[in-house]
């Protein structure tokens, strides 16, 4: 059976409405919606979820418990652009990467996000991709505006904090690629009766902050 033929319930959290969707018109990585009854954002599964899902409703007590009630077929949800997610203060985005030189590989979560602000390791002007969107521009997500303003009025620039590990102060900086390092992510080796500090990520030289 093909996804065309399967059709996947939905229950909104927050109205709890239900409403029937084809798996060939679910997005095949997990998206932001809007209810189309409510118009609340929520969480959609990806397509190899709700196909499992979708086979888990076909039961016959699932079946009888999901059926709709006739009349015409509920609207579909309507997709929330990147725009909208950004501007919407009640959407929760759970992973950001940062688009700009020396952050290709990192994904950050929100307690990470904010740690790098208030460390100018992210401002204003640089763009962030939140969850699955288009990258956006930093200052236009609302929930990051108060940290900006705090930082513009910090008197003292906390120090600066290791890349992967966002809770812990960065010691070591790589050569290479001028990433902060924690103790965690730059190991010592020995070369004959020299030590020197390598990074964990690309295996190039770290040398110790010069910190004021």
């Amino acid at each position: 059976m093909s996804d065309g033929d399967l059709r996947y319930t939905f229950t909104c959290p927050s109205c709890k409405g239900n409403f029937s969707i084809q798996l060939d018109r679910i997005p095949p990585v997990r998206a932001r919606f809007r209810c189309p009854h409510c118009k609340q954002p929520m969480d959609f599964p990806s397509r190899d979820e709700a196909r499992i899902y979708s086979s888990l409703q076909t039961t016959p007590a699932a079946a009888a418990q999901n059926s709709p009630a006739s009349g015409p077929p509920p609207p579909l949800p309507v997709p929330m652009t990147a725009a909208e997610a950004a501007a919407d203060p009640s959407v929760e985005p759970s992973r950001f990467q940062v688009v700009k030189a020396g952050f290709e590989e990192d994904v950050f979560d929100r307690r990470a996000i904010r740690a790098l602000i208030r460390t100018g390791e992210v401002v204003e002007g640089d763009r962030l991709r939140v969850d699955d969107g288009e990258p956006v521009h930093a200052e236009d997500l609302p929930y990051l505006k108060s940290l900006f303003n705090l930082r513009k009025t910090s008197k003292a620039l906390p120090p600066r904090v290791c890349r992967t590990h966002t809770d812990k102060v960065a010691f070591y900086v790589c050569q290479s690629t001028g990433r902060p390092l924690c103790e965690d992510c730059s190991v010592e080796k020995k070369y004959g009766m020299a030590a020197v500090q390598v990074c964990n990520h690309c295996g190039g030289t770290a040398t110790e902050f010069q910190r004021a």
